[in-house]
């Protein structure tokens, strides 16, 4: 009788725990098409009940303002809850929450203990956050043997930065030997026995997979000017994003136009402006191109963030287009962070998720670096965004406040060169077309 009742409550569990995945994989579903208050409907049931995929996704929701203002703080309490239950994704993202001092307190210590934790169950982003700051030592005791082996694992999970920075990892012969060892024997350990927090589906999570934000209307104003910049190299080609400034003025980044070290030929360069599916609202084929006097190309392994500042390009089409363009407009510290705490940062881009559609990202938080020459971007960013805008709010409309240059995958946050870089040169280029229309 009791085996029979234990064979029962095992189905029945089974049952309810089927349901539960069938319902967050929905709702994942639904927020990334942009029906944010439904996924949040099916959620927040879930994530009360205790479950650990649900409680981070709401909490993912939230510190992105999917559907509702920002909420830092209220984000990590829900990635904890799920942190706690061994959900490694939750526990990393609780580690960047403590790294970029997002909802709490900046702190180094909390967040290498919770990036060890999910390292530990093989979460490779993880892996890689420890390992640097192992090589480091900030938060950590210094260990250049281990941090190597963390670097090493998370490459070979898939990081793509862990390759450039374990290049740059100097060892001894014998040190080499002992980061060998600790690779070939590291296991997983995973912290839960239920397989859902264990090894969840990545239907399940949001922020996993590269299909971000949400499609935006290619025919609605600005998307209408935003748009995908091609660069033909022979038998290879490639894309970025750029912004319709002027009728025949698009502004993207820099080392869009560029093919390693050397400017590409403007005859190569394309702007296809509203790119809805793969079908273009207006285009036209590049006259000249004006780069940021200051910007130093190099291969895109070696890309470091000086570079970024200068980071960005005009390029002048030989046709007009009809789309309204888009103001440029640099905004203060004091500005950005207005702009931010009213919700009206966004990005619009053609990312490798969905290059034949614009994905816009709303409620973004930005800021600058001490020396002003830089913007740091809190929001969701994929390969061929670069060049896209960061917009602000300015007298009821969107302005381009600066260009996205370059993020960092693991920790989400991405560099931008501020509008206070070009703004006079776009002033200037603008008033020599106008001047010589007359």
């Amino acid at each position: 009788m009791i085996k029979t009742i234990l064979i029962s409550l095992a189905v029945l569990l089974g049952t309810v725990a089927g349901a539960s995945a069938a319902e967050i994989e929905d709702a994942v579903a639904a927020a990334g098409n942009g029906q944010h208050a439904a996924a949040m409907r099916r959620l927040l049931p879930l994530a009360a009940k205790g479950d650990a995929r649900a409680q981070f996704d709401v909490g993912f929701m939230q510190a992105f303002g999917w559907g509702q203002p920002r909420n830092a703080a209220e984000a990590l309490a829900w990635y904890r809850k799920a942190a706690d239950q061994g959900l490694a994704v939750a526990q990393h993202y609780l580690g960047i929450g403590y790294i970029n001092g997002e909802g709490v307190a900046s702190n180094y210590g909390e967040a290498a203990r919770w990036f060890s934790r999910a390292a530990a169950q093989g979460f490779a982003q993880s892996q890689y956050m420890l390992g640097l700051m192992m090589l480091d030592g900030r938060g950590v005791t210094q260990d250049v043997v281990q941090g190597y082996a963390w670097l090493v694992m998370a490459g070979r999970n898939g990081v793509r930065s862990a390759g450039r920075d374990v290049q740059r990892v100097k060892l001894t012969e014998a040190q080499r030997v002992q980061a060998q060892a600790m690779i070939a024997s590291w296991k997983p350990r995973f912290e839960s026995a239920d397989a859902g927090v264990a090894n969840p589906r990545p239907e399940q999570l949001l922020g996993l997979d590269r299909h971000i934000g949400e499609v935006v209307d290619p025919t609605s104003w600005p998307a209408s000017s935003i748009g995908v910049v091609t660069v033909a190299q022979y038998s290879t080609g490639g894309w970025c994003t750029g912004t319709l400034i002027a009728p025949r003025v698009v502004l993207t980044a820099a080392h869009c136009v560029f093919n390693g070290l050397a400017q590409v030929n403007p005859g190569n360069v394309r702007f296809l402006a509203g790119m809805n599916r793969g079908t273009p609202a207006a285009s036209s084929i590049a006259e000249r191109l004006i780069v940021a006097p200051e910007f130093v190309p190099t291969q895109h392994d070696r890309w470091s963030l000086d570079r970024s500042p200068a980071d960005w390009a005009l390029i002048i089409l030989k046709d007009a287009l009809p789309s309204k363009p888009v103001a440029v407009r640099a905004l203060s510290r004091d500005e950005l962070v207005a702009a931010t705490r009213a919700g009206t940062i966004s990005e619009i881009g053609y990312g490798q998720e969905r290059r034949y559609s614009p994905t816009g990202q709303r409620n973004c938080r930005a800021g600058m670096t001490k020396d002003g020459k830089l913007l740091t971007v809190h929001c969701l960013a994929n390969f061929g965004y670069s060049g896209s805008p960061i917009m602000a709010e300015i007298g009821g409309e969107p302005a381009v406040v600066g260009i996205f240059s370059a993020f960092h995958e693991e920790t989400r946050l991405m560099f931008a060169a501020p509008a206070s870089q070009f703004e006079a040169t776009v002033r200037r280029e603008i008033a020599a077309q106008s001047a010589s229309a007359r």
